[in-house]
């Protein structure tokens, strides 16, 4: 029995034992890593993807407007945007959270302060544009064109409007040399080019 314990601790000392157990765990982690498919998820009430080991699957599906309480953005000093598309102004939120579409302000799929790029002065006008029905052909092409960096942007969102929020969302591509945003006016942007680079004087 002792003789046995000793050869075990002998073999596990040896380098080359070490080596194959690292090597098979860093197979392994890789394995699981990189096989990673997002889960489906719904871009809009029209664009469901299924994302395949052979790329992204779009799927058509009809509108959903049974929607009775809203979540919102919840973030900007004035505005807010409901997950039906409303901006409006804080005080003109109802109880249920969504915006009061009869209020004098409320604008519903509004795209103002947004340029042909899609990028948008106002975050939650970007936010707006984006769940247009309209706007489905520019979520197709850029979810078409996306890079395995998008798909953990695609894993991070339940529905359209949470897409939304995300794409519009500053990130590195709207900055340039990393602490100069490339348009410092348009830099929400929810299709698939940056904002355009504008060179201050």
């Amino acid at each position: 029995m002792r003789g046995l314990r000793s050869f075990y601790l002998r073999v596990l000392r040896k380098r080359w034992f070490l080596g194959v157990i690292f090597l098979f765990s860093l197979f392994y982690f890789l394995d699981r890593t990189l096989n990673q498919i997002p889960k489906e998820i719904q871009i809009s009430d029209t664009i469901r993807i299924e994302p395949t080991k052979a790329g992204l699957q779009i799927r058509v599906e009809t509108h959903n407007t049974n929607i009775t309480t809203c979540r919102n953005s919840r973030q900007g000093k004035s505005l807010i945007v409901d997950e039906k598309g409303y901006v409006c102004q804080w005080q003109d939120m109802l109880s249920n959270g969504c915006c009061n579409p009869s209020a004098v302000n409320t604008r519903h799929y509004t795209c103002r302060g947004c340029s042909s790029n899609h990028c948008c002065a106002i975050y939650e006008h970007c936010v707006s544009c984006c769940l247009h029905p309209d706007k489905d052909a520019v979520l197709k092409e850029f979810i078409n064109k996306a890079s395995n960096k998008f798909r953990l942007l695609f894993q991070a969102t339940d529905d359209h409007y949470d897409f939304c929020l995300l794409k519009c969302r500053t990130s590195s591509e709207s900055v340039q040399h990393e602490n100069t945003y490339r348009d410092p006016i348009a830099k929400h942007c929810y299709g698939d080019k940056p904002p355009e680079l504008r060179i201050s004087t």
